[in-house]
């Protein structure tokens, strides 16, 4: 498994995760449900790509404490500008969607690393 593989699948998780906030936000007439899930899965694989990048830097150039710290702390301000833009506009973001959307990536990883160990 490698990262090509988790964002080819986790378009999958994300259909479904889709479909699903797409009938919740069908049955309360809303939108936002959809747009928080889709601005949720957003951030989620740019966090991913932060991972990966971190990744890089480590095992590339050796530099590990500062870069690291800057990138991780650069993936934390992602995931609270999320949950800003969701509660600033939240006639367009859900906020319990936009959380849900971060586990796509997660919920990805797991469901490969479970049907590889088979």
């Amino acid at each position: 498994m490698n990262e090509n593989d988790v964002l080819k699948q986790s378009v999958k998780v994300f259909i479904i995760g889709l479909i699903i906030f797409s009938i919740i936000g069908i049955f309360v007439k809303q939108i936002n449900f959809i747009l928080g899930f889709i601005l949720g899965y957003v951030i989620s694989v740019l966090s991913f790509y932060i991972i990966i990048l971190m990744s890089d830097i480590i095992l590339k150039l050796g530099q590990t404490v500062k870069y690291v710290i800057f990138m991780f702390i650069i993936k934390m301000l992602l995931y609270a500008g999320g949950f800003i833009l969701a509660l600033k506009f939240n006639s367009i973001f859900n906020l319990i969607s936009v959380f849900f959307g971060y586990f796509v990536i997660r919920i990805t990883i797991s469901v490969l690393g479970y049907l590889n160990r088979e």
